[in-house]
């Protein structure tokens, strides 16, 4: 790489930083699931934790969040791993084609910002396959010995990335399937017990959180099936569509094509395979946020097939969506777009452009300051908030302070004088003659047996709206967003 090169790719990673550092979006789905469990284990979240991803990825990030009191960290271990990615792209293929395509890939620039355990993940499941691509060849030239090595190196990093990123597992078997259908099946066993030993961490902790080590692993996976295949328990809505495919498809490298032509598909079968099934996957969930996890791959393969035409074409319409997948996060640094709490990225952006507004003010600064006047006025109070369920994670999410005992959401209020189901997805089978039975699975959510809040002692209640949907509160106190209200005493 020559110095101007060089110049070159200095300006580009400190743009990629600084628009990183200074815009304000953290993320959007999710983003709570990460941040709320560190704010947890930091001390300072004053609230019950609702999640359904691995905490390991949450509590490391704990000493950083409870010494800045923000979390200002989740964008350093972004970039961090994002660049390390990319790192790994040049080390594996000593080629500064493959170097640039990485770089400048939309799908780097438009995860840079988030709080979110992909980015490290990705870098982990890179080595991962690499190391499982040196297995497969060991293996070929008839080196066991050696090949095992590769196995457990590859094994242990797909469990450390399982352990952060609960989705990993949907890739697992895509890879067992294309890298062991005819090798010994002692070897699968192998490297499963290897993913088993990486994943450790993750165990033990819901092990000591939860009495049951596979806690988060099943929840996950009901939760990803329902809402993949049932819109989710609470109604969220199917992930898949024409708008979302589209959007996914634009994020791949250009020449992703370029993968099934012949020499190159023969020369990469089990690789390509694999991402084929990842792509199939992915079209059911179709989240942008998953394409960083196989775009290294792709341009690891291609990027040696590409000639210089097609490598510049390629460059030139990622400058183009890399300018569009900025434009969100650029405007961020001093308007807030739209009332999203959590902010807007490129695809939420796309979608809602026609209505979108620009503020001065960041809505989170306003409820940060609305809540520093409450918890003066109402000190060392429970608040059941409403009027949606997860109201609640917001402002705990939010606030910093030890004046407020608990946000309580309004869902688990009701819950408690109430039926505990919260909800429930039953799968039945309906037999088509004059039969006796019909059997069913069916798959519930509970309020949590362990429940320590004092209920009956609340007197307050937060909302966003002029009103509380519990019968006998009634509005006490208007603050700039956030409305405060009282128990009728005589209810």
């Amino acid at each position: 790489m020559d110095k101007k090169q060089k110049y070159l790719l200095v300006i580009t990673i400190g743009i990629l930083i600084l628009v990183t550092l200074f815009t304000s979006f953290l993320g959007g789905a999710d983003v709570y699931d990460y941040t709320d469990v560190s704010k947890f284990f930091a001390g300072e979240y004053d609230a019950k934790i609702r999640t359904s991803h691995s905490y390991l990825y949450g509590i490391i990030h704990t000493p950083f969040v409870m010494i800045l009191q923000n979390f200002f960290i989740f964008k350093i271990t972004s970039i961090i791993s994002l660049l390390l990615i990319i790192y790994s792209i040049y080390w594996m293929t000593k080629d500064e084609r493959a170097l640039w395509l990485m770089l400048l890939s939309p799908i780097v620039w438009y995860m840079a910002p988030w709080a979110s355990p992909i980015q490290l993940s990705s870098l982990i499941f890179l080595w991962s396959w690499y190391f499982i691509k040196k297995y497969d060849s060991s293996t070929k030239n008839k080196d066991d010995k050696q090949g095992i090595k590769y196995l457990f190196y590859s094994g242990v990093l797909m469990g450390i990335a399982w352990a952060f990123w609960d989705a990993i597992l949907f890739f697992i078997p895509l890879l067992i399937i294309c890298f062991f259908y005819d090798k010994k099946l002692t070897h699968a066993i192998y490297f499963l017990l290897f993913i088993l030993i990486g994943a450790l961490p993750r165990f033990i902790l819901d092990q000591i959180l939860f009495g049951f080590a596979f806690f988060n692993t099943v929840r996950h996976i009901f939760a990803s099936l329902a809402l993949t295949f049932l819109g989710g328990f609470y109604e969220q809505g199917a992930l898949w569509g024409v708008s979302n495919l589209i959007l996914l498809i634009i994020f791949f490298p250009v020449f992703t094509y370029s993968l099934y032509k012949k020499k190159v598909f023969i020369e990469n079968k089990k690789s390509i395979i694999f991402i084929s099934l990842s792509i199939i996957l992915l079209i059911l969930n179709s989240q942008i946020r998953f394409v960083l996890l196989i775009t290294p791959i792709i341009i690891l393969i291609t990027s040696k097939y590409l000639t210089k035409k097609k490598y510049i074409i390629q460059l030139i319409i990622s400058l183009v969506l890399i300018l569009l997948v900025l434009n969100p996060y650029i405007l961020q640094i001093k308007f807030e777009i739209g009332d999203n709490d959590k902010g807007i990225e490129f695809s939420s952006f796309i979608k809602n452009i026609n209505s979108l507004t620009l503020n001065e003010q960041f809505q989170r600064d306003i409820i940060k300051a609305d809540l520093q006047e409450i918890s003066g006025d109402y000190p060392d109070e429970l608040f059941v908030v409403g009027n949606f369920p997860d109201d609640y994670r917001f402002l705990a999410n939010i606030y910093f302070g030890d004046k407020i005992i608990e946000f309580v959401s309004i869902e688990d209020y009701k819950l408690n004088f109430e039926d505990p189901i919260v909800s429930k997805k039953e799968i039945c089978t309906h037999t088509k003659i004059d039969s006796r039975r019909d059997f069913c699975f069916s798959v519930f959510i509970r309020k949590a047996f362990q429940d320590s809040t004092d209920y009956d002692s609340i007197k307050y209640g937060l909302s966003f709206e002029d009103n509380l949907d519990i019968e006998g509160f009634q509005l006490l106190k208007e603050y700039e967003k956030l409305n405060v209200f009282q128990i009728n005493q005589t209810i």
